[in-house]
């Protein structure tokens, strides 16, 4: 009798934990069908370079994940740069990046019956990350072509993914607590290769709201920042 209670508490144990993790991505994402974001770029200088609007197309529900589906633009002065689309998507509490988000634009509305996209890996945060958590790298391509056939035309790893601590930060948007973390990307277009750093700063259930791009030689290139976050 004793064993069997010891069993089914045991059952009813981990199916405690399950429901807890399954509920744990609604809990913690603010996202909502028509909500709005908006991301600035700046240059070495702080000056401003684009602006995205990004917009909370879908948010789909399942056991308690979730899957965002967002749309883009980008404004270069008065000028519309782009459209573009990518997923977040939290999973048992594991929120996972779309990288088709850490390249510019597609060039979606260019004319002609070829376009460039991009595809690559979702990049994993973790629940509960401590400082010196390890997290594993990503690599994504930019593909020219039609719906027949595509060529790889370059390749972005983001390598050497590491917590570093912490981190209340501000931005235009608001305060947020997150984590401050780094990483070292690789560019490569044929025999072209360009190394690099970064510093960004996640915030569970959101995602990024700050990145920070530095050369080989450690020199600031540019920042992206979330400045406004519209909820319904």
């Amino acid at each position: 009798m004793k064993k069997k209670r010891a069993s089914l508490l045991a059952v009813l144990l981990l199916f405690c934990i399950q429901f807890s993790f399954s509920q744990n991505c609604e809990a913690i994402s603010p996202y909502k069908k028509g909500m709005s974001l908006e991301y600035t770029n700046y240059n070495k200088k702080g000056k401003v370079t684009s602006v995205e609007k990004h917009f909370i197309k879908e948010v789909n529900h399942t056991s308690g994940n979730l899957a965002i589906h967002i749309e883009t633009s980008m404004l270069k002065g008065k000028n519309k740069a782009g459209n573009n689309t990518y997923i977040l998507r939290c999973e048992d509490g594991n929120f996972f990046i779309d990288m088709a988000n850490y390249i510019s634009h597609n060039q979606n509305g260019q004319k002609g019956s070829f376009s460039i996209n991009a595809k690559g890996d979702f990049l994993e945060f973790p629940p509960n990350m401590t400082t010196e958590t390890v997290l594993k790298d990503g690599t994504i391509s930019l593909q020219i072509g039609d719906s027949d056939a595509s060529l790889s035309i370059s390749e972005m790893k983001v390598l050497n993914r590491k917590v570093i601590e912490r981190s209340d930060l501000t931005t235009p948007a608001g305060t947020f607590k997150g984590y401050k973390m780094k990483f070292d990307y690789l560019f490569e277009m044929g025999f072209i290769k360009f190394r690099g750093s970064g510093v960004e700063w996640y915030v569970e259930g959101i995602g990024i709201i700050r990145t920070e791009s530095y050369s080989k030689k450690g020199k600031l290139k540019w920042v992206r920042e979330l400045t406004k976050m519209n909820t319904i």
